[in-house]
C-alpha cells in the first residue's frame, strides 16, 4: 500500500503494518486504517498516519512515559472492538497538541491498540482526567505496552 503523506512523503506499507480502527477516531470517524510511524527526531513521539488521507497525522505518546501512574478506567463495552484475549498486549497512547514549550496530551480520550490483532479504538475514560494535560519536558523510559491486567474496565 502506498500512502502519500504530507509529513513523511511517500510511505510504502504492507496491509499488516496498519491498525484498523473500526469506529475511526473522534472527529475522524470515516478514517479507519492508520499506520503508526516513529518520529525520526524524538523517540518519545510517534505519528498515527491515516492510510486514506495523507494530510491526517496525529502526534501520539505513551502517557506512562510522562505520567508513570497513569491508568485507564473504561467500561468493558469500550474494549469489545479490540477482540482481546487473555495475554493480549494493549498499548495505550494519547494524542499531543500545542507547540514546542507548550505541549499537552489528552489523558481523557486515550487510544487503545491491540498489538496482536492490529486493532485500535479511542475511548473516553470513566474518570476526571484532563483533556489538556501539560507535558513535562522529559519522558521516563517506561513506555511499555500495558498488560490487560492494567487496563481496568468498569
Amino acid at each position: 500500500m502506498r500512502i502519500d503523506s504530507h509529513r513523511f512523503g511517500t510511505l510504502e506499507l504492507n496491509a499488516d503494518q496498519l491498525f484498523l480502527f473500526p469506529q475511526g477516531l473522534i472527529g475522524m470517524e470515516s478514517l479507519h486504517q492508520w499506520a503508526l510511524i516513529p518520529d525520526p527526531d524524538n523517540a518519545s513521539v510517534a505519528w498515527l498516519q491515516s492510510a486514506a488521507r495523507g494530510d491526517r497525522a496525529l502526534a501520539v505518546i505513551s502517557p506512562r512515559a510522562f505520567f508513570p501512574d497513569y491508568r485507564v478506567h473504561i467500561g468493558r463495552r469500550d474494549l469489545a472492538s479490540l477482540h482481546l484475549t487473555t495475554g493480549s498486549e494493549v498499548y495505550v497512547m494519547t494524542t499531543v497538541a500545542g507547540h514546542v514549550g507548550k505541549l499537552t496530551t489528552n489523558l481523557r480520550a486515550p487510544l487503545m491498540l491491540n498489538l496482536d490483532r492490529r486493532l485500535g479504538c479511542q475511548v473516553i475514560t470513566n474518570d476526571d482526567r484532563p483533556m489538556r494535560q501539560p507535558l513535562p519536558t522529559a519522558a521516563s523510559e517506561s513506555a511499555q505496552p500495558l498488560p490487560t491486567s492494567q487496563v481496568r474496565a468498569a
